[in-house]
């Protein structure tokens, strides 16, 4: 195996430069003796409320993975957002995503230097349970980090190297589904494509029984094809050139609301509010708010006051295609 801990103790330092600027806590990264260990031996071995960032280098086909001890949910969003997130969801889920970005950035001098590129396909970050279908080889070379100065305790993290001489090979299907299959192709047995064509010939089908009754009709089916839309005026017009897209929705009323912010709590938390209670909402102050139209953003903007009348000044659009998504 190769000397993994010499490697990553030559970018120590760089890390630990990284972590001071973005937690402004003076950091010290302890690691590990390196390990080899089996997919199946890691889902047993990893706690189940770690969060993992999992990415495949191109080069040379391997996963690199960093895993991340639930701890730095609430050390990344309270220094980052200023609000504490001890969860995995979509807020901490971007963040670490962001973070691991900022990271990969910060090491590529370091990396050039040394002779080494890295260039990784997209970053996915998952949860313990989802990380069995981001596993590309059936053997990893594991390094376990502790990260000292963040908390009271040793922050825990580790990274994870698939071994590319034991990549995860495509199951061939069974000799039983090749059969189906080569029936399916050829199609249905000789006695039953005779009777099928007889049907067809036939006008009608008699059903045998006491009252002689018989099936529906046996009808053809033939493809249609239908002519594509054309991007021109004629899409918008009734054929003798009167507009009628727009005319149609003028009357159509929509109801238009300002989001300032969303939380959620707990059935608990709710029946013990009161008179005089304050709920902190997710957004920072000064953030835009969010304008809808029958519960779909569509713009951004910032409240003012007009006339002892609260408004709302449009910053920014939702582009049309993610308005669109939206929709869909």
């Amino acid at each position: 195996m190769e000397n993994w801990k010499e490697k990553i103790q030559g970018f120590v330092p760089v890390i630990e430069e990284f972590l001071t600027s973005q937690l402004l806590e003076e950091t010290t990264i302890i690691s590990g003796e390196p390990e080899t260990a089996g997919s199946e031996t890691l889902l047993e071995n990893l706690n189940k409320n770690d969060v993992f960032i999992c990415a495949v280098e191109e080069i040379s086909g391997r996963d690199v993975m960093i895993y991340l001890d639930e701890e730095w949910y609430g050390l990344l969003s309270s220094i980052m957002l200023g609000v504490e997130e001890k969860k995995f969801n979509e807020i901490t889920s971007d963040l670490i995503r962001k973070f691991t970005s900022d990271l990969i950035k910060a090491l590529e001098p370091a990396l050039k230097d040394k002779g080494i590129e890295l260039s990784l396909a997209s970053i996915e970050v998952v949860t313990k349970s989802q990380l069995q279908k981001q596993f590309h080889h059936t053997e990893y070379d594991l390094i376990r980090l502790e990260v000292k100065g963040l908390a009271d305790d040793n922050v825990k993290a580790g990274l994870l190297f698939g071994n590319p001489e034991a990549l995860i090979q495509p199951e061939e299907p069974e000799p039983e589904a090749e059969e189906i299959a080569e029936t399916s192709a050829k199609g249905a047995p000789a006695g039953e494509e005779e009777f099928r064509e007889e049907a067809m010939d036939s006008e009608w089908l008699e059903e045998e029984g006491e009252e002689g009754e018989y099936l529906d009709q046996v009808v053809s089916a033939k493809h249609v094809e239908f002519d594509e839309f054309k991007d021109d005026d004629s899409f918008y017009t009734n054929g003798n050139g009167d507009t009628r897209s727009m005319e149609l929705l003028k009357d159509v009323k929509m109801d238009v609301s300002v989001e300032l912010g969303r939380i959620e709590l707990p059935l608990g938390k709710v029946l013990q509010l009161a008179k005089g209670s304050v709920i902190e909402l997710e957004k920072l102050a000064g953030e835009p708010v969010d304008i809808l139209v029958n519960g779909l953003c569509i713009a951004k903007g910032e409240v003012v006051v007009i006339d002892e009348h609260f408004g709302v000044r449009i910053s920014s659009l939702v582009s049309t295609k993610q308005r669109m998504a939206g929709i869909s």
